[in-house]
């Protein structure tokens, strides 16, 4: 390998430095490029209601399946299952408007739970017909 002495009084490690410097300034460079071309986030909401397999029973749901709801946390979560549980004639939710008593959880947030949702007054059975209970 041949090897080239820097002109000009440069040491060998200066030099070095200028073209790691040139190096991270190039790539710093193509990631912002790439950044403002092609990898922004839509501004539309990422999920459509009519996207959507599945709706969820705030009556029965679990928290980490009422999270999968827009806007619904961990915090609003535990706040739905805490009012169910305190409602002394279940189900404590009838439709959509019901959720507006649970605390943290206004108007706007239920008019964007609203085709999520699903609300259903008979229990579950998980037996098919023709078989034994």
């Amino acid at each position: 390998m041949i090897t080239r002495r820097p002109t000009g009084g440069q040491s060998e490690h200066a030099a070095a430095r200028r073209r790691a410097a040139a190096g991270i300034a190039l790539g710093l460079l193509a990631i912002h490029l790439c950044g403002a071309a092609s990898w922004r986030i839509p501004a539309g909401p990422l999920v459509r209601p009519t996207q959507l397999h599945f709706r969820v029973d705030p009556n029965r749901a679990p928290p980490a399946e009422l999270q999968l709801l827009p806007r619904i946390g961990p915090v609003l979560a535990a706040n739905i299952v805490a009012y169910r549980e305190s409602v002394a004639n279940p189900p404590a939710f009838r439709r959509a408007e019901d959720l507006d008593r649970v605390p943290r959880i206004g108007p706007v947030t239920v008019e964007l739970l609203r085709p999520f949702l699903l609300f259903s007054d008979e229990p579950t059975d998980t037996t098919t017909e023709g078989e034994p209970s």
